[in-house]
């Protein structure tokens, strides 16, 4: 390792970077590069779909029990919440954590940008950004409060797809986070 190299292990959040769980991050001069569970994009996709879904169909339920005048629509609501989370603990079982099991021999993807193209770096809330809080309202408070001082999030290159995404990683100690915050801002 050169005296300019840093490395960390974070939990990645599951933003549009599609990495998730246990992940490396190094900064290696002006270089950082991300390795750990990482999503396809088509299977990724799906799966936030499927949640926006549940999620919207949400008010059809309130307006339908308001417009029939019939309480019995708004059990809809409940069940649509717990598929939500049922759909959300699936995913990230399936495509988290069976990669952790599937990369024992391959490893893992990585993703390498330069740190001039990382931007919009922050600790604490503001990970879920760029409309991944609708997908995942009824959690994003809580996830809010165990972010702060230790989640640093920034936008970068998505790599195998035009653009950028943002990652997010909860770091072991608020010490840590500060750290990969300042190399990520090329501090």
């Amino acid at each position: 390792m050169t005296e300019r190299q840093v490395k960390f292990e974070g939990y990645g959040y599951r933003t549009g970077s599609r990495f998730g769980s246990w992940t490396r991050i190094m900064v290696d001069g002006d270089v950082v590069s991300i390795t750990g569970p990482r999503a396809g994009v088509l299977p990724y996709r799906l799966w936030i779909a499927l949640q926006v879904l549940l999620e919207v169909l949400v008010l059809p339920a309130v307006v339908a029990a308001v417009i029939f005048r019939d309480w019995r629509y708004l059990l809809l609501v409940p069940a649509l919440l717990v598929a939500h989370l049922a759909v959300g603990m699936m995913g990230a079982a399936g495509l988290w954590e069976m990669a952790n099991m599937m990369a024992i021999g391959p490893g893992h993807p990585t993703q390498t940008s330069t740190l001039d193209l990382v931007k919009r770096v922050k600790i604490g809330p503001g990970w879920a950004r760029n409309g991944l809080w609708l997908v995942i309202l009824p959690y994003v408070a809580g996830l809010n409060n165990v972010s702060e001082g230790y989640t640093v999030s920034f936008e970068a290159p998505a790599g195998d797809v035009g653009g950028d995404a943002v990652y997010a990683f909860h770091m072991h100690t608020e010490e840590e986070a500060s750290e990969l915050a300042r190399l990520l801002e090329g501090d």
